[in-house]
């Protein structure tokens, strides 16, 4: 499973959610939730945009880029003083 996926699961289970319950809340088969956090497949870009949006994360913590703290850190360094 790579890190994308991993971080799918994660999120999904932090917020109690099943994968049918995730999918529909963005409209999708609840298969591709499946397929997604197995690692079977990558999802399409929208697919990811509304994981993101859906999960409460940016596309970089969806797909391991960047962890919450660095997001807070770079929120913190951009706000105006």
């Amino acid at each position: 499973m790579d890190t994308t996926a991993k971080q799918i699961k994660k999120l999904r289970v932090s917020l109690r959610l099943t994968q049918k319950q995730l999918a529909d809340l963005i409209h999708i088969d609840e298969s591709m939730i499946n397929k997604i956090e197995n690692g079977h497949s990558a999802g399409s870009i929208r697919t990811l945009t509304k994981l993101a949006a859906a999960l409460g994360v940016s596309i970089s913590e969806l797909i391991g880029e960047q962890s919450p703290e660095q997001r807070e850190e770079n929120d913190v360094q951009t706000r105006p003083q």
